[in-house]
């Protein structure tokens, strides 16, 4: 129902706007551009839910100590279906329902990750962060992307924005500005290296050589979640 809806809604918006002479051909095209954003709206909704789906079972798989759970995810959110396959990292919020305590979980992907029967899970690899973690890597991705020292406390009562971090309103870092050739890195772990370039960050998978980036927003509602800012 929702998608008829969608659809009626754009074919009210379209139809106007499209030239024609009486002839229904106006009607035909905007029908078709239509019928083209319904089945992208379609396509990206199938995606998703394969992939909470993926989360679901690895969470089941995985975290034995984790009975009841919720999990959900907003990175697709607003994603087109042509910007689909550039998708390199799809966070999920997962909270245990016992104990309260919340997770972020990464679905790193790689080429490939996406055809025409759907995901094709042998291209995406998970990752788990609990609170502590998640605030050490950001820690480790604002002071690469600063160059200044900042502090997990600090880090854990403040905001990431785009521009750098900010306590209540005042600026705690702010990060360089970077043009699209210049990347800041860190050498995190055995697992990651941490790259900062045009306000992105980005973290390098060492098991499997890939560069992945996940979206501002992403992190911004990551960082909220764990440290209960949402």
């Amino acid at each position: 129902m929702k998608k008829i809806t969608i659809s009626l809604l754009l074919l009210t918006f379209l139809i106007p706007k499209i030239q024609y002479a009486q002839k229904g051909d106006g009607l035909a095209a905007a029908a078709g551009i239509v019928a083209g954003i319904g089945a992208g709206i379609a396509a990206v909704e199938i995606l998703k839910e394969q992939m909470e789906q993926a989360a679901v079972e690895y969470a089941l798989n995985n975290y034995p100590d984790i009975v009841d759970f919720q999990l959900k995810t907003n990175s697709l959110d607003g994603t087109k279906m042509k910007d689909l396959s550039s998708v390199s990292i799809v966070t999920f919020e997962l909270e245990n329902l016992k104990t309260q305590e919340r997770f972020i979980m990464f679905a790193f992907t790689s080429g490939g990750w996406m055809n025409e029967f759907g995901v094709d899970l042998s291209y995406v690899t998970w990752r788990r962060f609990n609170t502590n973690e998640w605030n050490d890597l950001i820690k480790v991705y604002v002071e690469t992307a600063s160059k200044n020292s900042i502090s997990v406390n600090d880090i854990a009562s403040s905001t990431i924005v785009n521009k750098g971090v900010k306590k209540d309103r005042d600026w705690l870092v702010e990060f360089d500005k970077l043009n699209g050739d210049t990347y800041y890195t860190n050498n995190y772990s055995d697992e990651f290296k941490v790259v900062f370039n045009e306000k992105s960050l980005g973290i390098f998978v060492k098991e499997t050589s890939d560069l992945v980036q996940i979206s501002r927003s992403a992190l911004i509602k990551a960082h909220e979640f764990l440290n209960r800012q949402d």
